[in-house]
Formats: C-alpha cells, structure tokens, sequence
C-alpha cells in the first residue's frame, strides 16, 4: 500500500468561504450546473475551486455545517477541517463546547485527529459529545454497526448523529471514474463498499436506536444526507 500521508489531492486548506455559502447566489447555481460534469466526475476539489466551481467537498460541507452542534465528533474526519470550520464559526456560549470537538481517522493525514485502529470501541467517555458526524466514509467503515453503536454511546441523550452518503450504484459509477479518489492509493479493506443505498443507512441507524430520523438530498439528488437523535 502506498503511503498515504503522500497522497495529498483531496486535502490541504479548507474550501474558500464563497463556496461553502448558502444559499448559492444564482450566478453560482448557474455556473455550478454548467461545470457539473468537471466538479462531480473529472477534477479534485482543488481545481474545481480554482475555476470557482462548487467541489464535492464544499457541497458537503456547506451542508452539514449548519447542522453540527456543541461539541462535535468527526469520524472519518480526514484532514480535521470540519471540525476547524465549526470552531471558527461558533460563538457564545456554544464556544468552549465546539473547541472541545475531535476528529478522528484510521490514517494521520496530518490533520491532528484521534487516530485509531478501527471504530469498535471509541476511546471516548459514554454521553460525551452532542454531534457525531459520518461525512462521505460509513460505506468506508467495515465494521459500520459497531461505529454507529459507538456513536450512540458517546452521544448525549438529545444529541445527535448526521451522515452524508451516495447511493451505491452512484459510488460504484463514481469511484471507478474519480482518478484521485484516496481509495486508487490504497488496499480496498473486506467489507468496505464504494456506496450504501437510502434504506441501508435508515436501517442502521433505526437499529442502532436512533430515532426522528430525517433524510434530505443534495447536490442534484445524487447525495443523501440523514440526521437522528438520540432520545435517551
């Protein structure tokens, strides 16, 4: 396998501010569409940016930033950005709680996260966070029901889980043509899948006992957002 910390194309600064505002002006709607097969299939998030393209990266972002509250969990967090975007952006009394937040990863891709050998057991207290995030990695995680058990457990009660995901038949498609995907630059893992479908992450999370389960898509469908509670 090749060494990850080298395979720097799909991270490094955090998208510009213009492109994770939202609502998009319509300029940027337009232009964005225009630039749809460049953004979603043939260039790194970097280059999309650079043409002023919304990047996948920036979608996702733009959409879950909102959501996150108090102290956040990111798992799969990558180079962390997510969790420095939602420090810089909370005030008031929401502060010392989103300053506490963590990223976590299997691989130290030099964001300062919790790194880990896998999800199973978290190295983190029981009802210790008030958002856990799964950004475009659950279908990445083999041991997905352990993971989302885990995050149930170090959620407080009333706090909340959020995952983004494409569908499989759209992460199948995708990651045979993304050329700089992270996963062309290392060992696909047994149980590890390219996409989950709606109703897998549903079932996941409502056996997990998550409940107020909502699901919402974006970026014209194809991306699928889930946000629950946990109601003890």
């Amino acid at each position: 396998m090749k060494d990850p910390s080298a395979q720097l194309v799909m991270f490094g600064a955090p998208p510009p501010a213009w492109a994770l505002r939202r609502p998009k002006p319509y300029w940027q709607v337009a232009w964005d569409l225009v630039g749809a097969p460049l953004r979603m299939a043939l260039l790194p998030d970097t280059k999309s940016e650079a043409l002023h393209l919304t990047s996948l990266r920036a979608e996702r972002l733009g959409v879950v930033l909102p959501e996150l509250r108090g102290r956040v969990l990111d798992i799969g967090a990558g180079d962390n950005v997510l969790v420095r975007l939602h420090q810089q952006r909370s005030t008031g009394a929401d502060k010392d709680a989103s300053d506490a937040s963590v990223g976590l990863d299997l691989v130290d891709w030099g964001g300062g996260c919790v790194i880990v050998p896998d999800c199973r057991t978290l190295p983190f207290g029981d009802a210790s966070f008030d958002t856990v995030m799964f950004v475009a990695c659950l279908n990445h995680i083999p041991e997905r029901v352990e993971a989302i058990a885990e995050a149930r457990r170090v959620l407080r009660p009333g706090g909340r889980i959020v995952v983004t995901m494409i569908s499989k038949l759209v992460g199948d498609v995708g990651h045979a043509i993304w050329w700089y995907s992270e996963d062309k630059h290392r060992q696909v893992a047994d149980g590890e899948v390219m996409g989950m479908d709606p109703a897998d992450v549903e079932r996941l999370l409502r056996e997990a006992g998550f409940a107020h389960l909502c699901h919402t898509r974006f970026v014209y469908g194809l991306n699928h957002m889930f946000i629950a509670t946990r109601v003890e």
